[in-house]
């Protein structure tokens, strides 16, 4: 199974020109640009997790999230259960723009920002609301019709068509539209969760043929996104930007899996190697279901930049992952390259704090090193996660 075409023919991109190298301009105007935020049904957004089973006979099981503020803001990211670096396949949002950073690619790709008067923009747009019409269902467009069918324009001048079951819940939802590569999802079960109901499985097909049947793991409403977010790495202000020496840059954490092991009180780095050993060791092989350890390691990091905990990172297997592991979603972060560094990574983390977005607010710094963790075994990776306010 091929990863891309899971991933396009849910956006109607199969046929996609690609733009000539340099069409993307680094610019900070496409979030300037970007709507006022604007809560719909007492909601600022929503991110949902879902395990996808494509239709091709053994394709890998995949994890799709999906992440919308409104309006105007979206984000889906498809990759394989146990993704190896680079693997997902991303497709963003940003206002009228559609980009779409293709697996093991180095640079996202702009689809289209030219309105509806372009058919891969109105196909773009289609897939995205359909998805978004689903799980607000009903709330965020204007439904027309009676008996058990109800219909919405868009604004792209297609429209979405649903058919209702007797407890008044979409029992389908189409695209409607005079073009191939129309979306529809069916086999719809429901639950409750948050008060709302939400889509609990679902079976997605283009022009009736089945692309895949997936089961939602998760749904929050509380999203914590920076509006950057919604555009690729490369393009957020001041990624691009040229300087002597070790820079700030703009990257994204995927999702992942970890066990936090806290550290004593003022451990040194001298200290930490041996204490990561002693964590890791219980763990060197991997689970009878799967769960295994990634290469390189981790280590939480306090507002000084001392080391806090060592964090110890799961590719996930098929059964439940191990005793304690959590799981944090994809999000955004600076990061800094460093090579053998000084005794404290303070100076290093006071830079990352200065290059903060307008409105950011910080995770908790971690560092990533290649092989056990030490000052000296570089170079390495710094990174601070950056969220907006709730």
């Amino acid at each position: 199974m091929k990863l891309a075409l899971g991933l396009l023919a849910l956006l109607g991109l199969q046929n996609a020109p690609t733009p000539p190298q340099g069409s993307i301009v680094p610019s900070s105007d496409r979030l300037s640009a970007l709507p006022p935020r604007a809560k719909v049904a007492g909601l600022a957004g929503l991110q949902t997790t879902s395990r996808v089973r494509f239709a091709e006979e053994g394709a890998r099981p995949h994890v799709l999230e999906a992440t919308f503020v409104f309006p105007d803001r979206a984000r889906w990211t498809l990759a394989p259960e146990g993704a190896k670096p680079g693997e997902r396949h991303i497709v963003y949002r940003c206002g009228e723009a559609f980009f779409e950073l293709q697996a093991q690619s180095a640079s996202a790709r702009l689809v289209s920002d030219a309105g509806k008067d372009d058919p891969q923009w109105r196909a773009s747009f289609a897939a995205v609301e359909a998805r978004r019409a689903l799980f607000l269902w009903p709330e965020g467009f204007e439904w027309q019709g009676d008996g058990n069918l109800r219909s919405a324009k868009l604004r792209s001048g297609e429209a979405l068509s649903v058919e209702l079951g007797a407890d008044g819940l979409p029992r389908s939802l189409e695209v409607t539209a005079e073009r191939p590569g129309r979306e529809r999802f069916d086999e719809l079960a429901w639950r409750e969760e948050r008060g709302r109901r939400i889509p609990a499985s679902l079976a997605f097909r283009v022009d009736g043929a089945l692309v895949w049947r997936e089961d939602v793991a998760s749904f929050e409403t509380r999203v914590q996104a920076l509006d950057s977010f919604f555009l690729p790495a490369e393009l957020r202000p001041g990624a691009a930007a040229a300087d002597t020496g070790p820079r700030p840059t703009h990257v994204d954490v995927p999702r992942t899996h970890w066990l936090r092991v806290a550290l004593p009180a003022e451990t040194s780095w001298g200290q930490v190697k041996e204490l990561w050993q002693q964590a890791f060791t219980p763990y060197a092989r991997p689970a009878p279901d799967g769960w295994r350890l990634e290469g390189g390691s981790c280590v939480e990091l306090d507002e000084q930049g001392a080391p806090r905990a060592i964090l110890l990172r799961f590719k996930p297997g098929v059964g439940e992952p191990p005793s304690g592991v959590t799981s944090a979603r994809e999000h955004g972060a600076l990061a800094l390259a460093l090579p053998r560094a000084p005794t404290t990574l303070s100076e290093s983390l006071a830079q990352l704090r200065a290059a903060l977005p307008e409105g950011a607010r910080t995770g908790v710094a971690f560092a990533r090193f290649p092989a056990a963790p030490a000052l000296d075994n570089g170079p390495f990776q710094l990174f601070l996660p950056i969220e907006s306010e709730p």
